[in-house]
């Protein structure tokens, strides 16, 4: 059994944070042993302790903090890690450091255009630590790689990519669900859903304009926004959506623990986006048997298939949004066939299962020359 140190700069609910835990509870314990190193409590903490993994806090007080770097080399040598798995640009910089003094291998995730600032304080310092430092970089979208190639002047040989997965059997179709019960909303009433934290890139106020253009010309539609984030920003998305005569046709409830649940109250799933390194909410509604309206805003570019799985629109038009929904809700037949066809595609080409192989792959291919060398 060998450790992997897993090295993350957040500690809130997130896209990355639900990968990497996603992550560590699916290796395979027979060969891997996950460590996970965070800077302080929170939601990933909590959810790490339920599954009974190792978590060491360890908190910076400014950048390149030569005491956290002194302790996370101790803490690298005392639990015996084989290989660093640093999640975010931050992380990978860490983590790259890290590994020349121990003289381990490293690799790191990018899991969206805001990991990486084009203007970030000591690019190039930071750059070159990347490109020295670690063996191999994983981008969770072919798009967010492309986009980062010349930007991070990297090697194309030290990417690839491993899409994130999800597991088909929590997101059924059809499932008997209590939570339109919960939300007031009737049997009969077409119900618009999206899923993610508000904040100001994942274009929360686009769906609540797309919403209002939809009502004038399909009435009867009811729209969910589930999940929280920054409180003067959802402040401001309460108040458009009072401002455009929704109150009472758009509910927000919060951060939910139970999307899959939330996910069968739904008839169309909507992401209106202006970044996606990659959209693991969209995966999880295509698991659900959801058609699927998409922005081009990069990862659900590589996951929704035009026309096959659902519709991909122009970024940030709210008009383009709201005639795909309504396209899709005067065609029970095409959502039908769109819901089918993208739970399929989930289940061949994004599941749990074979994105942690593919790390697990990973692992035991940056492993493979210290262990050709040990038997030299």
């Amino acid at each position: 059994m060998r450790t992997v140190l897993h090295l993350i700069e957040t500690t809130g609910l997130g896209g990355a944070e639900q990968v990497l835990l996603d992550v560590v509870r699916t290796l395979d314990r027979r060969h891997w042993r996950p460590v996970v190193v965070i800077p302080a409590p929170g939601w990933l903490r909590d959810r790490l302790d339920e599954e009974g993994i190792e978590v060491i806090e360890v908190r910076e007080r400014a950048a390149f903090d030569l005491v956290w770097l002194a302790r996370m080399v101790a803490i690298t040598r005392r639990v015996d890690a084989a290989v660093i798995h640093s999640h975010l640009f931050g992380s990978a910089v860490r983590a790259g450091i890290i590994a020349r003094i121990c003289g381990i291998p490293a690799i790191g995730t990018i899991h969206g255009q805001m990991d990486f600032q084009p203007h970030e304080r000591w690019k190039g310092l930071k750059l070159g630590i990347i490109r020295q430092g670690l063996r191999g970089l994983v981008f969770v979208s072919e798009p967010l790689r492309q986009s980062c190639l010349e930007s991070m002047q990297l090697r194309p040989s030290m990417t690839q990519v491993i899409s994130n997965g999800v597991d088909p059997s929590r997101f059924v179709p059809e499932r008997k669900s209590n939570v339109r019960l919960e939300l007031g909303i009737s049997s009969d009433e077409f119900v618009v859903g999206c899923v993610g934290r508000l904040q100001p890139v994942k274009g929360t106020d686009t769906f609540i304009e797309a919403a209002a253009r939809l009502r004038s010309i399909s009435p009867g539609c009811r729209f969910v926004v589930v999940g929280d984030g920054d409180g003067d920003y959802t402040r401001q998305l309460v108040a458009l959506r009072d401002r455009l005569g929704l109150s009472n046709a758009l509910i927000f409830t919060g951060f939910r623990a139970d999307v899959s649940e939330v996910m069968q109250a739904f008839d169309i799933y909507a992401l209106t986006s202006r970044s996606e390194g990659f959209s693991l909410s969209t995966i999880e509604a295509m698991a659900s048997g959801l058609p699927v309206v998409a922005t081009r805003c990069g990862g659900p570019e590589q996951i929704v298939e035009d026309g096959v799985t659902g519709f991909l629109v122009e970024n940030g038009s709210p008009d383009a949004v709201a005639q795909a929904i309504n396209r899709l809700r005067n065609d029970p037949n095409q959502r039908s066939r769109f819901g089918k066809a993208a739970r399929n595609a989930v289940i061949e080409r994004y599941t749990l299962e074979a994105q942690v192989r593919a790390y697990e792959a990973l692992y035991d291919h940056v492993l493979a020359p210290r262990r050709r060398g040990a038997a030299d």
